[in-house]
């Protein structure tokens, strides 16, 4: 995704830190405590109506500050809301739209200035605990993993090392027999049967004591209610005896199962009401509320601390209750996305007061910074909403949006989709059934009632307002897999922070901005490698951006080979299979499918290899499609390829696939779309894309034509045999010359000497060009080359730099002169191989082959023109238009 802010912004943050800090005490600006329960419904608390689960000192928070009825997380599951809490910005800018598996490659952009690191540059002590989930973890291999330390926070405690929602919330936190703690706690200080959410609280109060002589930032981030539910003991027996347990949602309980009590849910972790377990981890919540204010008395900051507490999406609603709003976590029904809020500033928010005006996460940044008096530096999405906080009734004219594709339906119900609420009305469009469905909230706040075919203007309207905001902040929606089932994640880039070192490209190529940028170099076709690549059955999924290139094409390959070919043009894409020995297999052109790309908007391409099987398809309207036997290969080439002008990469994903449960059904559908958009070509590509694929459709199945092509080559491989100086092919000499230097550099030490002269060279040009700007020397790989061959360009017609060129140049000859065997041109080449045949062409064997080998080409081509009437058609059309 492109980035609103950048690392130079990020410098700036830090340059401010320096000069502007420490502030004296009469300058103190507000301490900042921001609790956060994962996954807690709307209609848990007490002050939001509950009457079993006890949440007294929420309930004191509210009736001294300030509680929301309508404030809403920027996404239904957690890693979006987190991501959009710290920088401001939607998820969609972000590209983290749905939680983070735990061997993601994708994490929290290092680009970006986050909300800590503002604040950290304005003299605040930051501190983070507990979940952080904005990364994938070094456990699960990701092959990158970022901490909150690397995001602006001077301490934390308490954050995952695998992933979570595991239910092993007592010491030492080992779910059942793994290796490690899931947590990053080495030591226990509560006891042997220390509770991990009171572990927590213990610790928040711990660094507001070790931080009250500044203003600090804590961001006490509960991995509870995240289920499985698994709470105190004590407490858990408390509200057992208080109310009969409801019914359990889930007949498999391996926490009962480990504990010897055999099958089913006899310990009610996933009783659908009045469960013992949720309001026993809420009431661990709702104890580090009340001993966090406390602490804060005693130091006496509490006056001058924002006290904010939430909730990072919707309630999981078969163990959580967000009545009566519909659905819960993962859906983008309000039980989803609409959070309990409660926010206590003294002297500043009202005492006591209901805000009814709606408000959502990616505020929280921009609100903070203005509460403090701190100026904001560079774009966020979300907006202040401090005068609303001041003042409850103050109005908020600003739509909420929503963007949450998916490749499959969420296992706890959520489906592909996006939402606007625009004052009173919700639309929610669902991405793969391709409805939508309106709601007043006004008078329908549970969304029984979908209203939309009442109300088709409003329809229009805020399907527009919907479609206009996916385009500025560049939110694309994914196609969903057609053939297969994606798993295992095998690789991934998103550009977040550094680049993986598996991707290899030259200097025409930048990862900066959290893009993959194709620079300006003028450069003829280059491409982007995947070192090492071994796969087969997958799902490749990559964004792209045209820009001012035409060409853009997806290759991939076996044995060192490229295959198959994705090819994308402005005005349409198409697949193509290669010319393959193994088979043998001959160059073919599959479907096509016209499609008007805008070179400066993002655009998804999803591609699927299953078994003989490929399709590419930006939706499920839009698709090509190939069935051959060279696609059913293991494939060890992977590599993207650009014309000679910028274009852009992002968000690279190869996932290992099965084929899909509705394989069969969906090949069929897919079948029948392959041409519902034809592409208009020019007769002579038409007439030569026609001749190409007779070939290889004729080889493979009428053996009078195959017999043709093996005669064809049988005299081709006799007149090298006899005559190799004029029927060797350039590809021949060209790997003959290579496989020459490759012995020179290990048997010839003047070879070797003069070749390490040529490096020096190039090593001295590069050194030069980093002396002009030595903070290049710094940059890391993905920027280095880049930014070298931008400063290649710009000092292209200094002194210093043609000297070193004409070293270079010198130092090239002194060695083609010396080996010229060893590096033959193209155009010596053609000039030796013409001369050649200049000097047999009056051998009579030489006439006779050359006549033999025109006679057998001339017999397979004519074998194409009667058997393919098509062809026949178009070759008289192309001769009459020429």
């Amino acid at each position: 995704m492109i980035r609103i802010k950048t690392r130079v912004l990020k410098i700036t943050v830090f340059i401010i830190h320096f000069i502007l800090v420490p502030f004296s005490i009469a300058e103190r600006k507000p301490n900042i405590v921001f609790v956060l329960a994962d996954d807690l419904g709307w209609a848990e608390l007490g002050c939001y109506g509950n009457k079993f689960n006890e949440t007294p000192n929420l309930d004191r928070m509210a009736h001294e500050g300030m509680r929301f009825t309508q404030a809403y997380a920027a996404a239904p599951v957690c890693s979006p809301y987190r991501a959009a809490l710290l920088t401001g910005l939607h998820p969609a800018r972000l590209g983290i739209m749905d939680y983070l598996r735990p061997n993601s490659a994708n994490r929290l952009p290092s680009d970006l200035v986050t909300l800590p690191e503002t604040l950290q540059a304005n003299g605040y002590s930051t501190g983070m605990i507990g979940k952080w989930h904005l990364s994938g973890y070094s456990y699960h291999e990701a092959e990158f993993e970022t901490r909150p330390t690397d995001h602006g926070f001077d301490w934390n405690f308490g954050s995952e090392l695998k992933g979570v929602g595991n239910g092993a919330n007592t010491w030492p936190y080992i779910f059942r027999t793994q290796p490690i703690r899931w947590i990053d706690i080495e030591k226990n200080r509560l006891g042997e049967k220390e509770n991990l959410t009171d572990r927590l609280n213990f610790e928040a109060v711990d660094f507001i004591r070790r931080n009250k002589e500044r203003p600090f930032f804590l961001y006490l981030s509960h991995y509870a209610p995240h289920s499985i539910l698994n709470g105190r003991p004590d407490l858990v027996e408390k509200y057992r005896k208080k109310h009969p347990p409801g019914k359990s949602g889930r007949k498999n309980c391996y926490i009962c199962e480990d504990a010897g009590l055999g099958k089913g849910d006899p310990s009610n972790h996933w009783a659908m009401d009045h469960n013992p377990h949720l309001a026993a981890m809420l009431e661990g919540i709702d104890d580090g509320i009340g001993k966090i204010r406390a602490e804060l008395a005693a130091q006496k900051l509490l006056e001058n601390t924002i006290f904010i507490f939430s909730s990072d999406n919707g309630g999981e609603s078969s163990v959580c209750s967000n009545a009566p709003l519909r659905g819960g976590k993962s859906q983008l029904y309000e039980g989803g996305i609409r959070v309990p809020l409660i926010i206590q500033w003294p002297d500043n928010v009202p005492v006591g007061t209901v805000n009814e005006v709606p408000t959502i996460n990616t505020d929280f940044y921009p609100t903070i910074l203005n509460a403090a008096n701190i100026k904001l530096t560079g774009e966020v999405d979300g907006s202040s909403a401090l005068t609303n906080w001041k003042n409850p009734k103050a109005p908020r004219e600003q739509p909420l949006y929503w963007h949450y594709p998916l490749d499959r339906p969420h296992f706890l119900g959520g489906f592909s989709g996006g939402a606007v609420r625009d004052g009173d009305w919700k639309l929610i469009e669902k991405f793969d059934a391709g409805s939508t469905e309106l709601y007043s909230l006004v008078n329908d706040p549970s969304e029984e009632k979908d209203i939309s075919n009442k109300n088709p203007n409003k329809v229009v309207e805020l399907k527009k307002k919907l479609s206009e905001w996916r385009d500025r902040v560049s939110a694309r929606i994914p196609s969903a897999p057609l053939l297969t089932d994606p798993r295992k994640l095998y690789f991934a880039e998103h550009f977040s922070g550094p680049a993986s070192e598996r991707l290899w490209y030259n200097g025409d190529w930048s990862a900066e901005n959290g893009v993959l940028q194709r620079i300006n170099t003028g450069t003829e076709n280059t491409r982007i490698f995947l070192r090492d690549a071994v796969y087969d059955d997958v799902l490749i999924r990559f964004d792209f951006q045209f820009q001012d290139s035409k060409d853009i094409r997806l290759v991939t390959g076996s044995d060192g080979h490229y295959n198959s070919v994705i090819h994308l043009r402005r005005d349409h894409f198409y697949i193509q299979t290669a010319k393959d020995n193994s088979g043998p297999y001959f160059s073919y052109r599959h479907s096509e499918c016209s499609y008007n790309f805008d070179p400066d908007r993002w655009y998804t391409m999803t591609v699927e290899f299953i078994d003989d099987h490929l399709v590419a398809h930006i939706d499920h309207d839009h698709l090509a499609y190939a069935n051959h036997p060279i696609i059913n290969k293991e494939r060890t080439y992977f590599a993207f390829q650009v014309d000679d002008k910028p274009a852009a990469f992002d968000n690279i994903q190869i996932l290992q696939a099965r084929k899909s449960p509705k394989f069969e059904s969906n090949l069929e559908n897919l079948k029948s779309t392959i041409n519902k958009h034809p592409f208009k070509k020019p007769l002579k590509e038409e007439y030569e894309i026609r001749k190409t694929n007779a070939h290889e459709w004729f080889y493979q199945r009428q053996e009078e034509y195959r017999s043709l092509v093996k005669k064809v080559e049988e005299l081709d491989q006799n007149r090298k045999e006899r005559f190799p100086s004029a029927f060797r092919s350039h590809k021949e000499i060209k790997k003959k010359a290579l496989a020459l230097r490759k012995e020179l550099n290990k048997e010839d030490p003047k070879y070797k000497e003069l070749l390490q002269a040529t490096h020096r060279a190039k090593r001295a040009i590069e050194a030069y060009l980093i002396e002009q700007n030595p903070e290049v020397s710094d940059y890391p790989n993905s920027q280095r080359k880049a930014a070298i061959e931008k400063l290649r360009s710009k000092h292209l017609d200094s002194i210093g730099y043609k000297k070193l060129i004409l070293a270079l140049e010198f130092a090239q000859k002194k060695l083609e002169k010396a080996y010229p065997r060893a590096f033959i041109s193209d155009e010596e080449i053609k000039e030796s191989r013409k001369a050649e045949h200049n000097r047999v062409k009056g051998d009579l064997l030489y006439k006779e082959l050359q006549k033999a080998r025109s006679d057998a080409y001339r017999a397979q081509e004519n074998y194409l023109f009667i058997n393919d009437p098509k062809l026949a058609e178009l070759k008289q059309l192309f001769s009459e238009n020429n």
